[in-house]
C-alpha cells in the first residue's frame, strides 16, 4: 500500500438490528436509566462512545492481521498513531456525535423540531419525539423461579429498524490507515448495555468521500 498521506471523510450508517442502550447515565422517578438525546428529543450516539468501540474493533482487526500470513493491510503502529497513543503521529482521525438522521438533514431537522415545539407545546415536545424512536423495556431478577423483590428495573432503548447517522475525517493519514478503520467499522457488531442479552446488534454502512465503499476497500485488502 502507498505511504501517501490523505485526506477522507467516511459517511457512516449505524443499523439498529435489536434495541440499544446507549446510556446517559441518567434517570428520573420514572425511567431508570435513560438514553443518551439531544434537547429536541432525537437519540444521540456520542462521539466519545463510538470513538472506543472503533478503538475495541480495530485492535481485533490489528490480531486477525497478525494471525494470518502474508497480510499487511493492518499493524499496531498504524493503530497506534491513528488513536494518538503516540505523540509523535501527525495522523488526525476525528469522530463526531452520531445523530437519527443525517448529518446534512440534522439542522435542518433540528430547525423544524425547534419551532414545532415552540408553536406546539402542548403537542410536539422532546419527549414526544423520543418516544418515536424508542420504547421501555423491564427486566427483574430471578430468586427461586420467583421475581426478586425490589429488583424490577426500567431502561429506554433504541427500537430495531433505526438508523444513527455520522461522519469520520482523516487528516494525514496513510491509505493503510484508512483501511484499517473501514475494516473495524465493518467488523464492529455491538454497542451499549446488555450485549450479551441480545441487545445491541448493529451494522455499518461505509462510503468514503472518494467514491469508494467498505467492499472496495475489504476486495484490495484481502487480494
Amino acid at each position: 500500500m502507498s505511504n501517501e498521506l490523505k485526506t477522507i471523510v467516511i459517511d457512516v450508517e449505524v443499523k439498529v438490528k435489536s434495541p440499544i442502550h446507549l446510556s446517559s447515565g441518567r434517570g428520573d422517578v420514572v425511567i431508570d436509566s435513560e438514553i443518551a438525546h439531544d434537547e429536541y428529543g432525537m437519540p444521540v450516539f456520542s462521539a466519545r462512545r463510538f470513538k472506543g468501540l472503533l478503538y475495541e474493533s480495530a485492535q481485533e482487526i490489528v490480531e486477525m492481521a497478525e494471525l494470518l500470513e502474508n497480510k499487511s493491510f493492518a499493524d499496531r503502529e498504524t493503530l497506534e498513531k491513528l488513536f494518538h497513543h503516540e505523540s509523535d503521529s501527525d495522523f488526525q482521525l476525528s469522530v463526531y456525535d452520531f445523530h437519527a438522521v443525517a448529518p446534512n438533514d440534522w439542522q435542518i431537522f433540528s430547525n423544524e423540531w425547534k419551532y414545532l415545539q415552540e408553536k406546539y407545546p402542548e403537542i410536539i415536545n422532546p419527549q414526544a419525539v423520543l418516544n418515536e424512536f424508542t420504547s421501555i423495556r423491564y427486566q427483574t431478577s430471578m430468586e427461586n423461579g420467583l421475581a426478586k423483590e425490589g429488583s424490577l428495573h426500567n431502561m429506554r432503548v433504541v427500537d430495531s429498524g433505526n438508523s444513527f447517522y455520522g461522519r469520520i475525517h482523516m487528516n494525514n493519514v496513510t491509505e493503510k490507515a484508512i483501511t484499517l478503520i473501514v475494516l473495524a467499522l465493518r467488523n464492529l457488531r455491538g454497542a451499549g448495555l446488555k450485549r450479551n442479552r441480545g441487545f445491541g446488534e448493529i451494522e455499518c454502512i461505509v462510503n468514503l468521500s472518494d467514491g469508494r465503499n467498505a467492499e472496495d476497500i475489504i476486495k484490495v485488502a484481502l487480494a
